[in-house]
């Protein structure tokens, strides 16, 4: 299930970005992409400020995808939805890997996700995340005594 993902149609068939990694960023901001992923990232980069405090990093051709999949259709004439848009818009910077596979995390973006010297990127199936280490240990551990199978139950029936 977690191996190979299937994308229907025309699209290719990849692999879902997954696992963590402890990442340094340079003393010009920039974070390398973890080695065994950066083929995902060949044809550029989109990263961004998300939802959570952290920032996402995604395939340059799969960001409009992933905006459009996740939010649908945002109107301009819905002020809930015109703020989200101009959020995700506004925070979301196009970029090319560096020959050794670095990508620039400008300063609003950093401020953001908290994130100074050390960052954390973990997979999260269509992109990467990016963020402060210490906020992912709370939120992980947060989530460990909640009680992940409690998580998944509530998901699972609100699903249902």
């Amino acid at each position: 299930m977690w191996g190979d993902v299937g994308y229907r149609g025309d699209r290719m068939q990849r692999r879902l970005l997954s696992g963590n990694y402890d990442c340094s960023l340079d003393n010009r901001y920039r974070l390398a992409v973890p080695a065994r992923l950066r083929d995902r990232f060949a044809d550029g980069v989109v990263i961004a400020w998300w939802l959570d405090p952290c920032l996402v990093l995604v395939p340059r051709l799969e960001w409009g995808p992933l905006v459009q999949r996740t939010f649908g259709e945002m109107s301009v004439l819905d002020d809930d939805q015109r703020e989200l848009s101009r959020f995700l818009l506004a925070g979301a910077f196009d970029q090319e890997l560096d020959k050794q596979g670095r990508v620039l995390l400008p300063p609003e973006l950093r401020e953001h996700a908290g994130i100074d010297a050390q960052a954390k990127v973990v997979g999260a199936g269509d992109y990467l995340e990016v963020w402060n280490p210490d906020q992912l240990a709370t939120r992980f551990a947060e989530l460990r005594k909640e009680g992940v199978s409690q998580r998944a139950k509530r998901l699972a029936s609100r699903m249902a």
